[in-house]
């Protein structure tokens, strides 16, 4: 993992553990000390994500998260919707019976996660889930700008919202993983592609990626 990936995954986890907020400063030092990498790497790693948008640079402060309105997270949603549709009608055809056994294996795992209040775990059982027919496009173009567009959400905001609610909300999703999964298994291109784009990434959840 590049010091940009182990930096960023840090801070996406301590986000949802809510072991940082986004109006905290974060340091080279503070991130070096916790890490466990020297600061020029570190350094680097945090140019970088600052010229991904993810962060920003205040002067002789560090850096922060880069907020987002609820507009802008909107309107990426579409964009996403849009991408992940396009890719999952590319791999349908690509998909086996191995591919729909892990992603109901995955489906499983992510309740056990919601059930125990393990999130960061929910999270990368829910990219993984994802990953099983993203990885499968031969489009690089594509699959980039959906990275791309994902990692603006760094981290979960799962703590500062009524827990009762954060259950329901991910059980929602949860669900429409099952449905993605049954659709991919049925081979329905066109209502699979509909249902990521107005469904899955429908912009009136975008408020749950706000801080």
């Amino acid at each position: 993992m590049s010091p940009k990936e182990q930096v960023y995954k840090f801070i996406s986890e301590q986000l949802t553990l809510g072991n940082i907020n986004p109006k905290d400063h974060l340091t080279e030092q503070f991130l070096a000390d916790k890490i466990g990498l020297s600061r020029t790497p570190i350094r680097e790693a945090l140019l970088l994500l600052s010229a991904d948008s993810i962060l920003e640079r205040e002067p002789r402060k560090g850096y922060r998260i880069k907020v987002y309105s609820q507009k802008d997270v909107e309107q990426l949603y579409v964009v996403i919707g849009t991408l992940e549709g396009k890719i999952a009608e590319l791999t349908i055809d690509c998909l086996n019976s191995d591919d729909y056994q892990l992603m109901k294996f995955l489906i499983d795992s992510m309740y056990s996660a919601i059930d125990h209040k393990l999130y960061t775990k929910y999270n990368d059982l829910q990219e993984q889930f994802h990953n099983v027919y993203i990885t499968k496009c031969s489009n690089k173009f594509i699959t980039q700008e959906l990275s791309a567009a994902k990692r603006v959400f760094i981290g979960k905001n799962y703590l500062h919202l009524n827990q009762e609610n954060v259950q329901l909300i991910l059980k929602r999703t949860n669900q429409q993983h099952e449905k993605i999964e049954q659709l991919f298994e049925d081979g329905k291109k066109s209502e699979l592609r509909k249902y990521l784009e107005m469904i899955h990434w429908s912009p009136s959840t975008a408020k749950y990626d706000i801080w």
